[in-house]
């Protein structure tokens, strides 16, 4: 949908409640928190001053002639760029279901006209995995140069009903793991997560992308 971006913060949990201000003040409207944690390997997690570090997933609808104030906001007011703060990101919106759905997730204002929406330079990959095989997805994707991805705890539904098909054990509990990389290397993580934590291995993984057509903070992913 032209005109909105979902706008999603990965960041420190001890920040949430500046950026839960920071979005009020912004007049962004019915931000959704979920706790989850990082996975970066030892050296990155010393580069990026994120060791033991619990951390917050924040995401709300933005329309598009925010943005520009909403990301210089969280990298001068927030600190966004400095080491170990986290990363924002802007996917874009294919469909919205129905008035009130786009009223609720992006209030009363009237969408900006867009003419053209730019070309994803970024991916976010997802993967899904049974519970405790999200370090298994990471080294996996550290192998294409990852740079580190954050966790989040699921639990999976009609597992009961894909037990009695296939035959399999499917656990319940499930790993979400997030991994921003550059668009030209997707390709190489979505096969090496495929390879090391697919269907057919005991982490019985599923694994998707979306398009990112923005990224802020961790400047080593976001610079070309």
């Amino acid at each position: 949908m032209k005109g909105l971006r979902y706008f999603i913060v990965i960041t420190k949990r001890a920040f949430s409640e500046a950026y839960l201000d920071f979005f009020a003040e912004h007049g962004v409207k019915n931000v959704l928190a979920t706790q989850c944690r990082g996975s970066a390997g030892h050296k990155i997690l010393e580069y990026m001053a994120l060791e033991d570090c619990e951390k917050i997933l924040l995401s709300a609808f933005v329309p598009v002639d925010k943005l520009h104030d909403i990301k210089k906001g969280i990298i001068n007011e927030l600190n966004l760029n400095d080491s170990g703060n986290g990363i924002a990101l802007t996917v874009p919106i294919d469909c919205i279901g129905g008035k009130s759905a786009l009223k609720y997730f992006a209030g009363d204002a009237a969408l900006p006209e867009e003419d053209t929406m730019q070309e994803a330079k970024y991916s976010l990959i997802i993967t899904v995995v049974n519970q405790g095989f999200a370090d298994t997805v990471m080294d996996a994707a550290r192998a294409e140069n990852a740079r580190g991805g954050t966790i989040l705890n699921a639990k999976g539904t009609g597992a009961g009903f894909t037990e009695k098909f296939f035959g399999v054990t499917i656990t319940e509990e499930k790993e979400m793991i997030y991994i921003v990389a550059k668009r030209e290397q997707r390709d190489a993580i979505i096969r090496a997560i495929m390879q090391h934590a697919g269907a057919n291995t005991p982490a019985m993984g599923a694994v998707f992308a979306l398009p990112v057509d923005s990224v802020e903070g961790v400047r080593s992913l976001a610079e070309d």
